[in-house]
């Protein structure tokens, strides 16, 4: 009769269902994944736009010039720089 008891005991507590604690207000949140996946896609972004930008300005700041010489050939054939120079495009491949 004392098992009966001990029985029943343990299957209403079985059917017992624990209230979830919710998060009282958005200060007081639980600490989950979704801030460090946030932390690691904020990160990312930060790298990608870094590494965008350090072409951009290496491309900005290059000496596109082929030779040393180039301005002194432009100078030559057009001392004041109103004339509009032509190029063969055979020359570059195409």
């Amino acid at each position: 009769m004392a098992m009966r008891g001990a029985l029943q005991f343990s299957r209403l507590r079985m059917m017992k269902i624990e209230v979830p604690e919710f998060s009282k207000s958005r200060f007081a949140r639980r600490s989950n994944l979704m801030d460090e996946d946030r932390v690691k896609w904020y990160n990312w972004n930060l790298a990608c736009i870094a590494l965008t930008t350090i072409p951009l300005t290496w491309m900005y700041t290059v000496n596109y010039r082929t030779s040393e010489e180039v301005e002194m050939i432009y100078r030559t054939l057009d001392p004041m720089g109103a004339l509009n120079i032509k190029y063969d495009l055979k020359l570059y491949g195409s």
